[in-house]
């Protein structure tokens, strides 16, 4: 008996969250999301709405929110983590170069929770990143190859969309990119209430 009034007592006591102890039961706070400083197009500001919005945090105001979230991206860098070798034949000898096939590309933004136009927790300083994959081909034996009748055919149809330049497979891991700061940035205000 003792064990399972221990048991429900836990568990009450770690249910739900409390940003502020005047918000009654069921009510949830209102928060404005102003445009992330460095966000050209809108799309982290977006993420970071969206994710807040889905986990119930608060409620998402365009302004005028009793508390206020500030996020501004403080760095970016892309780096080469995946190389293969390339054995090309130039002038009759194999060389075996060294090739980059993946990238990594890291954000650091930083978030601080306002109220009245006073700063109540952080600067939260949160970095995510995303691989991806490219092709950076310099020959046409990068980009082909000879079928068993000896017609030389172009791997792009067989690639499944993996063998794009390099500019745009990091342009395409923008979207998971932001979507895990996003979650970092619900995740560090939600720890906290």
């Amino acid at each position: 008996m003792k064990n399972f009034l221990f048991f429900n007592l836990l568990l009450l006591a770690s249910c739900g969250y409390r940003w502020q102890p005047g918000f009654p039961d069921g009510m949830r706070p209102t928060l404005s999301i102003p445009f992330v400083q460095g966000d050209e197009d809108g799309a982290l500001t977006a993420e970071i709405t969206e994710a807040i919005s889905a986990s119930g945090l608060a409620d998402v105001r365009s302004y005028e929110g009793e508390y206020t979230l500030e996020v501004s991206i403080v760095g970016e860098e892309t780096s080469n983590i995946g190389f293969r070798v390339d054995p090309q034949k130039v002038y009759g000898k194999v060389r075996k170069n060294l090739l980059a096939i993946e990238g990594r590309r890291s954000m650091t933004i930083e978030a601080l929770l306002c109220s009245g136009g006073e700063a109540i927790r952080g600067p939260y300083r949160l970095t995510a990143d995303a691989d991806y994959d490219y092709v950076d081909g310099d020959s046409a034996q990068d980009l082909t190859f000879v079928d068993a009748a000896g017609a030389r055919l172009t791997v792009l149809p067989f690639s499944l969309g993996q063998l794009e330049s390099s500019e745009s497979a990091a342009l395409a891991s923008t979207r998971p990119l932001y979507r895990r700061l996003a979650q970092k940035v619900v995740d560090a205000i939600s720890s906290e209430w």
